[in-house]
């Protein structure tokens, strides 16, 4: 069956992260490192030699990796939809203390349909023990070669775009036989606090806020479903389970700051008036010492839905 991608899209979803990746380095990224290393973790990831990477960020989890988990005479291709993130990425690889060893090297490779995996990294010869290539790309419609990787890294990201299906097959596809696959998408809304609590904040303000045609949770609601998804897409194995990350932005004030200004919420935020502001602002102060205060034993919580998989 054919696969077929929106590229319209794509391109909405290229232009909207562009627009908050600088944001997202600065409050998100901390936070979203934890679902990084987990997968690092479960899919033993030091142990491998052929690495692909996903929607990469800014790259903090992946500089990390690279430091400390990948091995002399791994490769690593990383990408993302996003021409900020990809710049962001690029640009703290290289302040990183380990980019100044001759034995590692970023490569930032021209956006293509077709790359030529083995001869970029033959190319580079034996003297560089860790290469690490970056492009911009979908995580749907992926420039690499059939069977060319034995793990297949996708942290956080496939709940985003527009067909997870294809994202599942080109996985598939770009994994050798008997390689690793590991995944992690939002978990359950009922079990993710720090993504209800604003929106009840808001309502109790008297703020209306829009309702998306589909949320982030759509993937994870139905650990179930999405297993079968990864099993129709070819991997004879796939594991799931639910588990917490758990966000820390420390103040009450530094969470506003990142409720208000998230991709999510951002826009209608900047419409409200002075007094609509002081309003929420009043609220939130309200309701998030009842429920999160220093008197509260409960913290701000993220459910995600770990998947791990086996071509």
């Amino acid at each position: 069956m054919e696969k077929i991608v929106n590229k319209e899209a794509e391109e909405s979803k290229r232009e909207y992260w562009n627009t908050f990746s600088s944001f997202y380095e600065d409050t998100a990224e901390l936070v979203t490192l934890q679902s990084s290393m987990m997968l690092y973790s479960i899919t033993q990831s030091r142990n491998k030699s052929r690495i692909c990477e996903v929607a990469n960020g800014c790259g903090l989890a992946i500089r990390m990796f690279v430091g400390q988990l990948m091995k002399e005479g791994a490769y690593m291709f990383t990408s993302d939809i996003s021409d900020l993130m990809n710049e962001i990425f690029v640009k703290r690889f290289g302040e990183a203390d380990f980019a100044k060893n001759e034995k590692v090297k970023l490569t930032s490779l021209e956006e293509t349909e077709s790359v030529d995996v083995n001869k970029l990294v033959s190319d580079l010869g034996d003297g560089v023990t860790k290469k690490v290539f970056n492009i911009r790309a979908s995580n749907e419609s992926l420039p690499y070669p059939d069977a060319c990787f034995d793990l297949y890294i996708s942290s956080l990201s496939m709940m985003i775009v527009d067909n997870h299906h294809n994202q599942l097959s080109e996985a598939y596809r770009v994994l050798e036989e008997g390689g690793t696959a590991g995944f992690t998408v939002w978990g359950r809304k009922e079990n993710s606090s720090f993504f209800t609590f604003f929106p009840k904040v808001c309502k109790e303000a008297g703020i209306e806020l829009d309702t998306p045609a589909r949320t982030n949770f759509h993937l994870g609601v139905d650990k179930e479903a999405l297993v079968a998804d990864v099993k129709k897409a070819g991997f004879k194995s796939a594991k799931a389970y639910y588990t917490q990350i758990n966000p820390n932005f420390g103040s009450p004030e530094d969470y506003f700051k990142f409720y208000v200004g998230a991709p999510g919420f951002a826009p209608a935020y900047e419409k409200l008036n002075d007094e609509e502001k002081t309003k929420l602002k009043e609220t939130f102060d309200i309701k998030f010492e009842e429920e999160f205060g220093l008197e509260s034993e409960t913290g701000t919580e993220w459910e995600i839905l770990v998947v791990l998989a086996t071509k």
